[in-house]
């Protein structure tokens, strides 16, 4: 096909179609088709995270204090989608629909529910191929079977298996050291992980009922949150602090799917708040015993870093500018702290003004407020008035 482009395009001597096609192992799927990718193209998880951040956010200038609050929204989102499809692959399980009932049944019972759809898409494609011819080789026990589909019999396929130990009990097979093990050219295997239409065609041919374990990748079965798991030290490379925030979140995740089951009925409400009652109580005992026998190790130095909440922040911009509201002023004695009604200098002078009253003093100092200033006039050097409001000041003349 890249021939007949360049022949239609003539596109023979074209630096960037040389240029691309020496570099056809990077982008060409038939150069990584037995790469596992998951299903994926080489920008898909990129691309689809950008789009999902776009959509999230919008067009237009954005201020940081309304993108962090539309992240996090974001963020829930995705956590809520998570959550709920295994809420949907713990607690449902899919209606057969496919000829095949005992492989889609084992498949609905082992794959999660994305998983289980790919591989019902594969079991509904087997009815339209058919079988071209086999060879067994008697050295290793393998055979080679050829499969074509209806109508387009020129795309050849070809599934080598290998038997293994069979046996007629099924729980014998299970437990064979060497299950059967299905190659196929299509490498639908190989790169999205799922069984392709070519191998459950072998599977009805060998009238199996269950999906061999050399096909089942244990990233998409049902229990595959214990891929995940993480095995937490011991302590003894660790400071407490870093040890405490990695117990702390290990237990959290394993009381989430706890609650979320005793909330569904009222039994199992009450009957995990009387267990959390106790094991509450029984794990402060064990707290508060534990501090009282290591009351006198000294405090393990810090080799790690505890990433925590940030910081609670009130106010924006600079956090050393000190601001707030103004410090009150005595408008008396012009001293901080303290207004005029509670100024000790001007209670002070009343007290003296009420005693000389009392004496019989005809003009005593009013306190009620601090003398005024007195203003001198620049002309007449007069009090009370200045060079404007002077009477004194000769009248401007009028100049031609």
């Amino acid at each position: 096909m890249w021939e007949v482009m360049l022949q239609e395009f003539e596109l023979h001597n074209h630096f960037w179609t040389t240029w691309m096609y020496g570099r056809r192992q990077l982008w060409a799927q038939a150069f990584f088709g037995d790469v596992h990718m998951a299903g994926m193209r080489s920008t898909q998880r990129s691309e689809s995270m950008n789009n999902f951040v776009k959509d999230t956010l919008g067009a237009g200038k954005k201020k940081m204090v309304d993108i962090v609050p539309q992240m996090d929204r974001a963020h829930m989102r995705l956590r809520n989608n998570q959550v709920r499809d295994d809420f949907n692959t713990m607690n449902s399980f899919p209606v057969i629909e496919t000829h095949l009932e005992d492989l889609e049944g084992h498949a609905a019972s082992t794959y999660t529910y994305d998983v289980y759809k790919w591989v019902k898409k594969e079991i509904m494609k087997e009815k339209f191929l058919v079988t071209k011819g086999f060879q067994t080789a008697a050295e290793d026990d393998h055979s080679v079977h050829k499969m074509v589909n209806f109508k387009r019999q020129q795309y050849v396929h070809e599934v080598v298996y290998y038997h293994g130990r069979l046996t007629t009990d099924e729980e014998a097979l299970e437990e064979a050291v060497l299950p059967p093990i299905m190659v196929c050219t299509c490498n639908m295997f190989q790169y999205k992980g799922v069984p392709c239409r070519h191998m459950f065609m072998l599977m009805k041919q060998e009238n199996m009922s269950k999906i061999p374990r050399s096909l089942i990748i244990k990233r998409w079965t049902r229990n595959t949150g214990s891929v995940c798991d993480i095995e937490y030290p011991d302590g003894q490379n660790m400071d407490k602090e870093t040890l405490e925030v990695s117990r702390f979140g290990a237990l959290t995740g394993d009381c989430n799917r706890m609650c979320s089951y005793a909330s569904k009925t009222t039994k199992g409400y009450s009957m995990l708040k009387k267990e959390i009652a106790r094991l509450t109580a029984l794990i402060e005992g064990l707290v508060k015993d534990s501090e009282q026998v290591h009351v006198c190790d000294p405090q393990p130095e810090r080799t790690g870093c505890v990433i925590r909440d940030p910081v609670v922040v009130k106010k924006k911009g600079n956090q050393n500018q000190e601001t707030g509201r103004r410090p009150i002023t005595c408008s008396y004695c012009m001293g901080a702290g303290h207004n005029i009604q509670s100024c000790g200098e001007r209670k002070e002078k009343e007290k003296e003004a009420a005693a000389q009253q009392s004496v019989g003093e005809d003009n005593p100092p009013s306190v009620s407020t601090p003398a005024k200033k007195v203003y001198y006039c620049d002309k007449c050097n007069g009090p009370g008035h200045t060079v404007r409001s002077c009477k004194n000041a000769p009248a401007p003349s009028n100049s031609e």
